[in-house]
């Protein structure tokens, strides 16, 4: 009986996983960000940790050669803005090498009731620079991605 209740929550845990990991994978925020959304944002005085928020949560495509770099400093763009704009473009033309970082950290239940899914902190690389989190507890499963929760779904058991 224990091993059913188990096999069940395993399944759902799996099917739940496959609806939201695609939503996950995702962007719905529109075009790349290039050099010139950044000097935009730069000349209408939106502060750097911003503006690198930004660049880590957005797909990208930006110029990286000298004469690019150089004119995004002629247009005041902070270095560490520079500095996020150059290590963005970075694992573009690296090859991986490992596989996509997973970290899970299980703990146990905080009933022995066997329906119930264990404690679950995970977290998972979506791309290069962005990342994701499933948290699972008692009747309830967070999903977030680059810190924005994007879906929550809580049960009652009967």
């Amino acid at each position: 009986m224990r091993c059913a209740g188990l096999t069940r929550s395993t399944y759902l845990f799996a099917i739940l996983l496959a609806l939201v990991l695609p939503c996950v994978a995702q962007d719905p925020a529109g075009p790349p960000l290039t050099n010139s959304d950044v000097v935009k944002m730069v000349n209408a005085g939106i502060p750097e940790s911003v503006i690198l928020r930004k660049i880590q949560v957005s797909e990208t495509n930006f110029l990286t050669t000298p004469d690019a770099l150089i004119s995004l400093k002629q247009h005041h763009v902070p270095d560490g803005v520079l500095v996020a704009i150059v290590d963005g473009q970075a694992p573009a033309r690296m090859v991986p090498v490992e596989t996509p970082e997973m970290n899970f950290t299980g703990g146990p239940s905080a009933a022995p009731h066997p329906h119930q899914l264990p404690n679950i902190d995970a977290t998972f690389r979506i791309d290069s620079k962005t990342t994701g989190k499933v948290q699972i507890r008692k009747n309830q499963i967070k999903v977030e991605k680059a810190g924005v929760p994007l879906f929550s779904l809580k049960w009652k058991v009967n």
